[in-house]
C-alpha cells in the first residue's frame, strides 16, 4: 500500500513540475506591459537576457531603423524571413546584414515564399512584407512570450528546430480575440544562433491562423 501511495505522490509531483516548466512567470514586458513568459525544458530564465534581446529587436523593427536592425543580424549567415511557421530554406527570402541595413531605400519586389491559400509566389516589397508578415501587431507589447517554446500553433508544420538546429528562439505572441474566436492570433518568432559567444539573429518567422 505504501508503495502505491508513494508512486501516486511521485506522479503528482512530476505532473506539477511539468506544468511549472511551461508557465514560468508573469512579469513586465517592454513598455511596462504585463507579460506571461513560458519556457520549455531546454530553456532557463537566464533566458531573461534572450527575452530582452528579442524585445530589443522588436523595438528596432517598430522604429523602422533598419541600419540598427542589421547590427543584430548574423554576419556570416544573414537572415531568413518566413511568412508562415513552416520554414522553407529553398523558397523563403534570405538577406545579408548589409542588405538589411538598406531596406529603407529598397523598393524592389521580392518573392518571399508561397501563399498559404493557393501556393502562388508571394511577391511584395520589403515595406509591404514587414507590414503584413513581420510587424502586423505591436509585438513590443506581446502578452505571451515563449522562450524556446511555441506559444500557439496552427495547422502549419512546426519545423523551426529542423531548419535551425542548435538555435534559440523567442515567440512573441498575440493570442487573438474572443470576437473572432481567437482565429486572429499572430506570432513573431525571432531565431538566434551563437556567433563568437554572442547571439545573432538568423530568422524572423511569422505564424498565424491558416486554412
Amino acid at each position: 500500500m505504501k508503495k502505491v501511495l508513494l508512486s501516486l505522490l511521485n506522479a503528482a509531483i512530476g505532473a506539477a513540475i511539468g506544468i511549472l516548466i511551461f508557465v514560468l512567470i508573469t512579469g513586465t514586458g517592454a513598455n511596462g506591459s504585463s507579460t506571461k513568459y513560458m519556457v520549455n525544458e531546454a530553456g532557463t530564465i537566464s533566458s531573461d537576457s534572450l527575452a530582452q534581446l528579442a524585445f530589443q529587436v522588436a523595438s528596432t523593427i517598430k522604429s523602422g531603423d533598419y541600419d540598427k536592425l542589421s547590427d543584430f543580424v548574423h554576419p556570416d549567415y544573414g537572415i531568413v524571413f518566413s511568412p508562415y511557421a513552416t520554414v522553407s530554406l529553398s523558397s523563403n527570402r534570405w538577406f545579408t546584414a548589409d542588405q538589411v541595413a538598406d531596406f529603407d531605400k529598397n523598393s524592389e519586389q521580392y518573392v518571399w515564399g508561397l501563399t498559404n491559400d493557393d501556393g502562388e509566389p508571394m511577391q511584395m516589397s520589403v515595406s509591404d512584407y514587414f507590414s503584413r508578415y513581420v510587424f502586423n501587431y505591436d509585438y513590443t507589447l506581446a502578452p505571451l512570450v515563449g522562450i524556446n517554446y511555441i506559444v500557439r500553433s496552427g495547422n502549419s508544420v512546426e519545423n523551426i528546430m529542423d531548419a535551425f538546429p542548435g538555435s534559440q528562439f523567442v515567440d512573441l505572441c498575440y493570442p487573438g480575440s474572443s470576437e473572432s474566436e481567437n482565429q486572429d492570433w499572430s506570432t513573431l518568432r525571432l531565431v538566434f544562433e551563437n556567433y563568437n559567444g554572442q547571439l545573432m539573429l538568423t530568422a524572423i518567422i511569422h505564424s498565424e491562423y491558416t486554412i
